[in-house]
């Protein structure tokens, strides 16, 4: 299984690598940009992926940047592995970008604007790299472990998260109820909703981007695959944020996420959530 591979074995990354990798991760986020433009708010192909679990949506154009961005990968990178959501694992030396071509489907298929390209790198244990395009409004955020940053247009700025006083004074953002498949998960939920100043739906990678950016104090989900978080993780962290389950485990492969501004927050609303699970 793919989720196997990248928390294998870690391979040694210098700076410098991590410098060249990240203008590389980013270089192509943009370079996708302009076909998801070119078809963003037009008729499109959608299929339908779900096993059971409600409406999972995936486009024509989710195929065909998959694919530009595998080719290009190999192309520059022949050694290295890659992962992504439409088109699965194809093994490498250890070190393995995880692209999730539209974060967000649904709101690209429906004209709004909250979706992203995604593409990180991990070293075989977590993501070092992490890359998130919007190019409707031309924004790129970009992290690794030590900072994170903010592109739009010519302009950029380093990103931080916020502080927060209290869970009374937090801002939440969730992608949606429906996505809380488990009556503990919901619970879960309502239990902080019922402690933050307001909870905000809809969003999708733009959840963990604003928690990133400093505009929200907690993202949290219940339902992710490793591409939809793994690019998002070096941007909390690098911005100075905590990113774990809900239990306080590793995030890497998904599942039930909360990510915080302040770790002092952090820890409070993961007692919520933890005693929801009990």
């Amino acid at each position: 299984m793919a989720e196997e591979r990248i928390n294998s074995n870690a391979v040694a990354v210098s700076t410098d690598d991590i410098a060249e990798y990240l203008r590389f991760a980013q270089s192509l986020v943009r370079q996708v940009g302009k076909e998801l433009l070119s078809r963003f708010r037009t008729d499109l192909s959608v299929d339908d992926k779900s096993t059971g679990h409600g409406f999972d949506p995936v486009t024509d154009v989710d195929k065909k940047v998959e694919r530009v961005m595998r080719d290009a990968i190999t192309r520059q990178y022949p050694a290295h592995g890659i992962v992504g959501e439409e088109y699965g694992d194809q093994p490498g030396n250890g070190l393995t970008w995880v692209i999730d071509p539209i974060d967000g489907t649904r709101a690209f298929m429906t004209g709004m604007l909250h979706w992203g390209t995604l593409l990180g790198l991990s070293d075989g244990m977590r993501p070092i790299i992490g890359t998130m395009y919007q190019p409707f409004a031309d924004e790129l955020f970009w992290g690794i472990s030590t900072e994170a940053g903010y592109r739009h247009g010519k302009n950029q700025t380093t990103i931080r998260t916020r502080r927060c006083k209290t869970l009374a004074d937090a801002v939440m953002g969730t992608t949606g109820p429906e996505f809380y498949r488990r009556a503990e998960e919901l619970e879960g939920l309502t239990r902080l909703r019922n402690e933050v100043l307001f909870t905000r739906f809809g969003g999708d990678c733009y959840v963990f981007a604003m928690v990133a950016m400093g505009q929200l104090d907690i993202g949290i989900e219940a339902s992710l695959k490793p591409y939809d978080i793994q690019p998002m993780i070096p941007i909390i962290e690098g911005a100075g944020g905590v990113v774990t389950t809900w239990e306080g485990g590793d995030a890497n492969q998904g599942g039930r996420v909360i990510a915080a501004g302040d770790p002092a927050i952090h820890a409070e609303a993961m007692k919520l959530l933890q005693a929801a699970l009990v």
